[in-house]
């Protein structure tokens, strides 16, 4: 959608237009990896204490959020649901005449994922799937002014995990990126649909904490990721409460993530990655030459691409699992497992997919999005003009390539930084002594220092249509 509107035949990752850089890209790769080893460098000098920082002492302050207010959130999240679905359903299935494409796939998903990595995640107060599974419980209720009862549901099964998350999460990434008809309104409504029928059942069996903790790939997405944000808010039966923290401090946990969650946190990772991936030329290249090799006539891009999005996380898995290893021999600690090592490693890792994230989409929001100023004027591509904005035009010049490329460098870099530093205060956290926290980073940092130029290298590659 975003390369429909843009000029020329290719354009820098994240950028929205051709941007030669002012140096060469080996240089901002250097730059880059130098400062985040310069960062590792400083903690390992400056911060020797053993005692490390406890993110419950750093709540600057705490409130309840009205039920008027709740209940005002719920339906506005109700009302957009239910027009995203029937103009999906009903309206013009041209995805640049319908405001189901654009809200889903720009609006929702990367301005969402922005707005619960960097200001507040407010997901458990406006999924759609938990408000119509308990106004369906209230209703059945009688009305209850209560929030509704926890009935009897189903046990969990512990060995399930957040496993079901991570697999509905990698189908999620395929509709997205990969699926032939992807952008068609009736199809996203229909997944629409589905994945509220879904979430209710999942409610039904075993209750909505248990199912949004384990099975809810957005739920538990939002959730990483809103660790990172300073504004936290959360469900209190029909109420809700917030508090304010310092950023970052939410990924300083004193316990191991579970195995599965620590797979699908790097399942977050690998997708992001994969999606700048496939726009590149090397990955043209790639089709080109399987095609030339093959017997069928149709190109096989969607399979190659597939198969990249299914071998990406356990290539990303096994990296890091080879780099807790090391830390491990580093360290000279060998009685850490290793799952233990690496759910308490994994969330220092977050900041690179939300540096990611905002390098990658902060253009595609910026430009792609306005497309939702004349579509609210008209949603279903009837000719309707509700607003008065039905007339309005995408403004592409809104974004500057210059800006764009420096501000995605430093938002890699500061992203790395700050994971270096979790990563180094978890170490003090999980180590006895401080020099075997300081002798374990070294992997890790290799790690992240490795990251950071895949990521700019990824973001510096012109964008390829396949």
């Amino acid at each position: 959608m975003l390369c429909a509107i843009l000029p020329g035949e290719a354009q820098a990752h994240g950028l929205g237009a051709r941007y030669d850089l002012p140096l060469p890209l080996w240089l901002y790769l250097l730059g880059a990896g130098a400062a985040v080893a310069a960062s590792f460098a400083f903690l390992t000098l400056f911060r020797t204490s053993a005692r490390p920082i406890k993110p419950r002492s750093l709540v600057f302050a705490r409130g309840r959020l009205p039920w008027s207010l709740v209940a005002v959130l719920q339906g506005l999240s109700m009302g957009l649901f239910l027009l995203i679905v029937m103009a999906g359903l009903l309206g013009n299935q041209n995805p640049f005449k319908n405001i189901t494409p654009v809200f889903v796939w720009v609006i929702w998903w990367v301005g969402m994922t922005l707005l619960a990595a960097f200001v507040v995640n407010p997901w458990p107060l406006v999924n759609p799937a938990v408000i119509a599974w308990e106004w369906g419980r209230r209703w059945s209720d009688g009305f209850r002014t209560s929030a509704p009862g926890r009935g009897r549901f189903q046990a969990y099964p512990p060995w399930l995990g957040a496993w079901p998350a991570a697999a509905l999460f990698l189908l999620m990434a395929w509709l997205e990126l990969i699926a032939p008809g992807r952008d068609i309104p009736r199809n996203i409504a229909l997944g629409a649909l589905a994945y509220l029928g879904l979430s209710w059942i999942g409610c039904r069996l075993f209750g909505p904490a248990v199912w949004l903790r384990n099975a809810d790939p957005f739920a538990v997405a939002f959730a990483i990721l809103g660790r990172f944000a300073p504004l936290q808010v959360a469900r209190t039966g029909l109420r809700g409460c917030w508090w304010l923290r310092p950023y970052a401090v939410g990924l300083l946990s004193d316990r191991p993530l579970s195995i599965s969650l620590t797979a699908f946190t790097l399942l977050m990772l690998a997708t992001v990655s994969v999606d700048g991936l496939l726009e590149t030329p090397a990955w043209m290249i790639v089709v080109e030459l399987v095609d030339r090799l093959g017997t069928e006539g149709e190109s096989s891009g969607d399979v190659l691409a597939t198969m990249l999005l299914c071998l990406a996380p356990l290539v990303f898995g096994g990296a890091y699992l080879v780099v807790i290893a090391m830390m491990r021999m580093a360290s000279g600690e060998a009685e850490h497992s290793l799952s233990t090592l690496a759910g308490r490693f994994v969330l220092p890792l977050v900041p690179i997919a939300i540096a990611y994230h905002l390098a990658h989409y902060l253009s595609f929001l910026l430009l792609a999005g306005q497309f939702a100023i004349p579509l609210a004027s008209d949603p279903f591509g009837f000719g309707w003009d509700l607003f008065g904005t039905a007339l309005y035009r995408i403004d592409i010049g809104i974004v500057d390539a210059r800006f764009v490329w420096l501000m995605a460098v430093g938002a890699i870099v500061i992203g790395h930084i700050v994971a270096t530093w979790l990563a180094h205060e978890t170490a003090l956290a999980v180590f006895v002594t401080s020099k075997a926290a300081r002798k374990s980073q070294g992997p890790m940092l290799v790690l992240m220092v490795g990251y950071t130029v895949l990521s700019l290298w990824i973001l510096s590659q012109p964008i390829v249509e396949p």
